[in-house]
C-alpha cells in the first residue's frame, strides 16, 4: 500500500509541477478602495460616485515602481478592436515588477514578477476608454 501511495504522489507531482511552472502572473480585474476627501470649504459637500475600480492600465518596471524605471513595450499592434502590447524581459539585477492601474481611483497595486517570467502581454479594448483620463479597458494581462 505504501508503494502505491508513493507512486501515486510521484505521478500527481509530474502532472502538477508543469502547470505550476507555466502559471501566469496577472492583475486583478478590480480592487476594493476606500476613499476619503475633505471639502475645500464649508460651501462644498463631498460625495462618492460609487463607480467600480476596473483595471485600466498596466506598467512594467525594471526594479520596484518607486524607482520610476518604467519600460516601454517592445511591441505594440493595433487592430480595429484591440491594442496589443508586449514586453520581452531579459535578465535584470533589479527584478521586474508589474503595476496594475485602476479607473476611478489613484490607487495602484504592484508586485515583483517571478524570475522565470520572460514576457508580458496586455490586450486593451481599442474602442472603449474610461472617462477622465482613466485609460482604456483592459481585456487581458499575462506575464509568463
Amino acid at each position: 500500500m505504501k508503494r502505491i501511495t508513493l507512486s501515486l504522489i510521484a505521478f500527481v507531482s509530474t502532472i502538477a509541477v508543469p502547470g505550476l511552472a507555466s502559471a501566469d502572473t496577472t492583475c486583478p480585474l478590480s480592487i476594493a478602495v476606500a476613499q476619503s476627501a475633505s471639502a475645500p470649504g464649508y460651501e462644498w459637500t463631498v460625495s462618492y460616485s460609487g463607480y467600480n475600480t476596473a483595471l485600466s492600465g498596466v506598467t512594467i518596471f525594471d526594479g520596484p515602481p518607486a524607482s520610476q524605471a518604467s519600460l516601454l513595450p517592445d511591441n505594440e499592434e493595433t487592430t480595429s478592436f484591440s491594442v496589443f502590447q508586449t514586453w520581452k524581459l531579459g535578465s535584470s539585477s533589479n527584478g521586474y515588477w508589474l503595476q496594475c492601474n485602476y479607473a476611478n481611483t489613484t490607487a495602484q497595486i504592484s508586485r515583483q514578477l517571478p524570475p522565470r517570467v520572460r514576457k508580458c502581454e496586455v490586450t486593451y479594448n481599442a474602442n472603449v476608454a474610461f472617462g477622465g483620463g482613466g485609460g482604456h479597458v483592459v481585456k487581458s494581462v499575462s506575464c509568463k
